[in-house]
């Protein structure tokens, strides 16, 4: 399930939103104001971020440039401006693409599911290319030099998301809250122990998942 962020001060827009991406399967997070989207960014991660640009307290760019500090995920601004100037603050302030009110709900899912698939990096055949490692999402299996590499189970969940997500560090929480859900009550160094695991798995691939003293893990693409 691919978890959605949308806010929009608009009480019904927000409404319309979350309810259709949630009859679609996805999971949605509602936010009415650019601050309370920043807090919601920081605490799920979400897979990708629609923003009102016109919101009060914080507005949609600058809620982007604060997101973009710690998560990676593709932004889609949502607005009634459809001026040049507008379009180019979009992008400039970080955002991945942008769409005029009042927007067709159709049309909105496939460029969000377009712009999910080319974040994603998966191709065609369900895989997910990182740097020397490959994941193949529908086998379960990880490869690095054309070997296959013994990572099952919760730590090939782990390895998804962390690639998912490289270069954003996401903290134990976040790991907690997206594999083993809200109501995990365990220990939350859980995490630490797959991350030993998982880096055992990769051998001399180990190195690409780096700890961040004091915030999280980060997969670093590249990192030998």
């Amino acid at each position: 399930m691919f978890r959605i962020l949308i806010a929009d001060d608009v009480p019904k827009i927000r409404r319309t939103l979350c309810d259709y991406f949630t009859v679609k399967g996805w999971q949605a997070f509602p936010a009415a104001d650019g601050e309370e989207a920043v807090r919601l960014a920081a605490a799920h991660m979400p897979d990708l971020m629609i923003l009102d640009v016109m919101m009060p307290k914080k507005d949609g760019l600058a809620a982007c440039r604060e997101i973009r500090a710690f998560c990676g995920a593709p932004v889609l601004f949502l607005s009634a401006l459809g001026e040049e100037e507008d379009l180019l603050a979009g992008y400039a302030d970080g955002g991945d693409d942008y769409i005029v009110k009042p927007v067709s709900l159709p049309v909105l899912l496939k460029k969000c599911e377009a712009m999910l698939a080319r974040s994603k990096g998966a191709d065609a055949s369900h895989r997910l290319v990182c740097g020397a490692l490959t994941a193949e999402l529908d086998g379960r299996r990880v490869f690095a030099d054309g070997t296959e590499l013994p990572v099952v189970g919760r730590d090939f969940d782990l390895l998804v998301l962390l690639m998912q997500h490289k270069g954003a560090v996401l903290s134990r929480g976040q790991i907690l809250d997206r594999l083993w859900g809200y109501d995990f009550d365990g220990d939350p160094r859980v995490v630490d122990t797959h991350i030993k695991q998982l880096r055992r798995s990769l051998g001399k691939h180990r190195s690409c998942i780096k700890t961040v003293i004091g915030s999280g893990y980060r997969f670093e693409e590249g990192a030998v």
